[in-house]
């Protein structure tokens, strides 16, 4: 029993990477594909076709597409057509704040390399609990009459995209010698994968 044992759980750990990975593409495939779905459902020739042979015909349509806009956007007269579209969005209120908002996050995780580059430790949700977290600016606040407070962008797990933003004191964050990678791997796997280094210490 103990031999049999040994070999499930060596299949278990030979499978779950690959099925993970099936998953997840399966999972953009029906999500992003299905978008286009009820447009080529109306064409005859792929209305005959089963449902998941279209939704992956429109996850790759959605991919052209939005190559085809970098393509476009990339050169000058693309260039000049979004800037037109921005100040068109810039002038109606709630909008503008929105996609402000939007593109700034947007240019901070895909233009700027240098935003989150820092992971750190913080105290939360309570005092001798920590959690990972990513310094977004070294921009100090002043609170109090007290300046030297940073920005931290605390991830949830396994959806590092989500969580808080969080205004603290530098005397309370530990900087830690983690990669981003890392970091990452650890707040997707929710601890289970651990580096060997793990030590933090204050700023």
């Amino acid at each position: 029993m103990k031999a049999v044992k040994g070999k499930f759980v060596t299949g278990i750990v030979a499978l779950l990477p690959i099925s993970v990975t099936v998953f997840i593409i399966w999972f953009l495939v029906i999500k992003t594909g299905g978008l286009l779905e009820t447009v080529f459902k109306k064409i005859p020739i792929l209305s005959t076709l089963p449902s998941i042979v279209v939704s992956f015909i429109g996850f790759l349509a959605l991919l052209t597409i939005i190559y085809l806009i970098g393509v476009i956007t990339s050169g000058y007269v693309g260039r000049q057509i979004l800037k037109l579209g921005e100040n068109i969005v810039s002038k109606v209120p709630l909008i503008r704040v929105i996609y402000t908002s939007a593109r700034e996050f947007t240019n901070s995780i895909f233009v700027n390399r240098g935003a989150f580059k820092r992971v750190v430790l913080i105290e939360y949700p309570r005092k001798g609990i920590y959690t990972l977290a990513f310094m977004t600016n070294e921009s100090n606040w002043k609170i109090d009459g007290v300046e030297d407070n940073v920005n931290v962008f605390v991830p949830t797990t396994p959806n590092p995209t989500s969580g808080f933003y969080m205004i603290i004191p530098r005397s309370e964050v530990r900087e830690t010698s983690l990669s981003i990678e890392s970091a990452m791997k650890i707040i997707i796997s929710g601890g289970v994968i651990l580096p060997d280094n793990r030590d933090a210490q204050k700023i």
